[in-house]
């Protein structure tokens, strides 16, 4: 299946724009690189295995509370990836990272200056916290 066809099982207008929009076609290209290199494919398609995890991570980033705002995840505080799909996905990041430069140099190099960056506090959950302050009045 070709990447750009495959979406996020929710909230998917979220990676629309923004930085989390740069971010998903950086994801998106690594994940090509590594099964062009690992599974043999070809033309911007995925393996079934590569699919699947890429719409993961996907749904993940969509989902992400720090929204727009959203830090490297080797940065993050938040850890919202299952463990296997964490080894997964940063075996794939590894592997295809220094190759990201020269196809897509300013994706990349945002990606490195924000992982410089130190990860912003967890967000608050909004809806508990207006719940918790009507409560105590």
């Amino acid at each position: 299946m070709k990447t750009s066809e495959i979406h996020p099982k929710v909230k998917a207008q979220r990676l629309d724009s923004g930085a989390l929009k740069r971010e998903a076609t950086l994801l998106r290209a690594m994940f090509v690189r590594y099964c062009q290199d690992h599974h043999g494919s070809r033309d911007n398609n995925l393996c079934d295995e590569c699919t699947e995890l890429l719409r993961y991570s996907l749904t993940r980033l969509a989902c992400c509370p720090f929204g727009q705002e959203k830090p490297t995840c080797a940065r993050c505080k938040i850890h919202c990836y299952r463990a296997q799909e964490k080894d997964s996905v940063r075996a794939i990041m590894r592997y295809s990272g220094p190759k990201m430069m020269l196809p897509h140099p300013l994706l990349t190099l945002e990606h490195l200056i924000k992982n410089l960056k130190e990860a912003p506090e967890k967000p608050r959950n909004r809806k508990a916290q207006t719940q918790r302050e009507g409560a105590s009045d």
